[in-house]
């Protein structure tokens, strides 16, 4: 397993929060930290950018959260980060300022982080480490399909991974769709994976 290491300037940003997110059952935390997970593995350019406005990605996260009703299923969350994918791609290639596609980006990270909502039991502490599994054979799939795939899912160890590969395989899938350089992709194939991001 190939370690990246973790952004400094989104790593540290993480507002200390036990409070579980509204509607989820992860940590507002969590959540957080789900978007540095994921930014970690996204192309270099976008990277790059989530990192610089990485104040607005978690308040992105932290306002998508605290205006979740938990009313929505799993398959409702899937189909709504696939929409915002659509929807930030379009914003970068109208050239939205940065600061409000890293803000649209924490939508997302909130979507699926509800997707895959940990179960009973007990709490996971993220803070120990994170997976990314890899992509797809076919890494540009239409949002859909990438935010629908089925990952493993049993403890809340795979549900925290599951988020935060599928978030990074809709940011990649964002990057290449508003005519950005997504060509890294292809060192992270989900055959060698998984990929470690912390441990």
């Amino acid at each position: 397993m190939r370690r990246r290491p973790l952004p400094f300037s989104l790593a540290a940003l993480f507002v200390l929060c036990a409070a579980p997110a509204r509607g989820t059952g992860w940590a507002l935390t969590d959540e957080r930290r789900m978007a540095a997970d994921a930014a970690s593995f996204a192309p270099p350019d976008f990277k790059s950018q989530l990192a610089k406005h990485s104040r607005r990605l978690m308040q992105g996260v932290s306002d998508a959260a605290a205006g979740e009703a938990g009313t929505r299923d799993a398959a409702a969350h899937r189909a709504a980060a696939a929409r915002g994918a659509r929807s930030l791609a379009e914003a970068i290639r109208r050239h939205t300022p940065f600061d409000e596609i890293a803000y649209q980006a924490g939508g997302i990270v909130h979507e699926l982080a509800l997707a895959h909502a940990p179960r009973g039991g007990a709490p996971l502490d993220t803070s120990l480490g994170a997976r990314f599994l890899g992509f797809t054979a076919d890494p540009f799939a239409q949002p859909e399909t990438l935010a629908t795939a089925l990952l493993p899912s049993a403890t809340a160890r795979e549900r925290y991974d599951a988020a935060v590969t599928l978030t990074t395989r809709l940011l990649a899938w964002v990057w290449k769709t508003a005519g950005g350089n997504a060509s890294s992709v292809t060192q992270y194939p989900a055959a060698k994976g998984p990929y470690v991001v912390r441990e």
